[in-house]
């Protein structure tokens, strides 16, 4: 998931307060009345919040106590989380620390679930930043907050969302990943990610270039399938790690035509508005998945109405021009680790880079990348 380059522009928005006048807000909590907001994401939404009560609850959590502890194992990175509730150790189990897990990156994550909250997520996330910090709401009492700066995230949730496994491995981690990413030292890129006996593939391209379904049909085709989506780079030594969260596929209503494994899935509404299949990789396609590969090149897809697959030379600065224009807009606070995403896209990009001309089907064109990666 990726975070608009507006998020930490300045412009004002409209605020409504339950418990307290707007002209209390700058004392009371100590906000901006100029916050930001996550450009693409339910724009005309007023940003609902109880904020005497989300200040109190944010009190607890930094003077209480949250009894349970875990350490996860997410996109290269590992998180420490305090919770009250054992149900939410539960949701994120899968990303539990193997003795394997090693890693400089880490984040801190303390959640505190209030039996007395509603889950009402009726609307997508709502997000504002102002300088190193970014706020988030789900539904209208269940709240985030994003320290970038000290690398910790704090939230007060339902139980219901507590025990919601969907919520937290395909929304609110990967959302995590990419408001902490840069700070975590990682480069979020728009690009799919695939593997074939550890040696990994970036397909990159403009919005609806068709990037998951030649994902997909790559993974059908000898490729492990790391990520269709968004994809985190890190370096490690000398060395570059592409990974990915193993969530479900996004995949437009049209790729019915090419895939018929998706006649028995239902759309439903994307994080950006648009309708979608979000579908299982694994179940849905038989696909196998990895976490992590190690790229070797990357490709960047073009749809072109001519028949056949043409692989052209892609010059490596107009390619790095290609990854720092889509990545998120960071405030001053955080000038290195921008600086350190730089350097990662730069690391990335000094690999060999290519153009797909193509008009064929993913699967036509599967075959052609199949064929071109194994001479590499």
């Amino acid at each position: 998931m990726g975070i608009k380059k507006q998020l930490f522009e300045n412009f004002a928005f409209p605020l409504q307060i339950r418990t307290i006048r707007r002209s209390e807000i700058g004392r009371v909590t100590g906000m901006s009345l100029t916050c930001n907001m996550l450009s693409g994401l339910t724009q005309r939404v007023v940003f609902h919040a109880t904020v005497c009560s989300i200040v109190t609850k944010l009190h607890i959590l930094s003077h209480g106590t949250l009894p349970l502890r875990a350490e996860v194992y997410v996109a290269g990175t590992r998180c420490s989380l305090l919770t009250n509730s054992r149900a939410v150790l539960g949701a994120v189990s899968r990303w539990s620390c193997s003795p394997g897990s090693r890693t400089d990156r880490s984040f801190e994550m303390a959640v505190m679930v209030d039996a007395s909250l509603v889950s009402a997520r009726t609307r997508e996330p709502y997000f504002r930043g102002l300088h190193h910090l970014v706020f988030a709401v789900f539904g209208r009492q269940e709240f985030f907050s994003f320290d970038l700066e000290r690398q910790r995230v704090t939230g007060v949730i339902s139980a219901k969302t507590a025990n919601d496994t969907r919520f937290w491995n395909t929304v609110f981690l990967p959302a995590t990943m990419g408001v902490l990413g840069a700070a975590l030292g990682l480069a979020p890129v728009d690009a799919a990610c695939l593997d074939r006996n550890g040696r990994g593939l970036l397909i990159a391209g403009v919005s609806g270039a068709g990037k998951s379904t030649l994902a997909v049909a790559a993974s059908q085709n000898g490729f492990d399938l790391v990520s269709d989506g968004w994809t985190y780079l890190a370096r490690n030594g000398n060395d570059l790690t592409a990974y990915g969260l193993s969530v479900p596929v996004r995949l437009l209503p049209d790729a019915v035509r090419h895939f018929p494994e998706l006649r028995n899935c239902r759309t439903g509404k994307a994080l950006k508005g648009e309708m979608a299949f979000a579908a299982d990789a694994r179940r849905v396609f038989g696909v196998k998945m990895q976490r992590q590969s190690s790229p070797l090149c990357v490709l960047f897809l073009e749809r072109v109405q001519q028949p056949g697959c043409d692989f052209v030379a892609y010059e490596q600065e107009e390619a790095r021009r290609f990854f720092e224009s889509s990545v998120e807009c960071l405030p001053p606070q955080l000038a290195d680790a921008a600086a350190q995403r730089s350097g990662t896209i730069r690391s990335l990009t000094d690999r060999p880079c290519w153009l797909l001309r193509t008009g064929e089907s993913p699967q036509k064109t599967a075959e052609a990348v199949s064929r071109f990666f194994e001479r590499i």
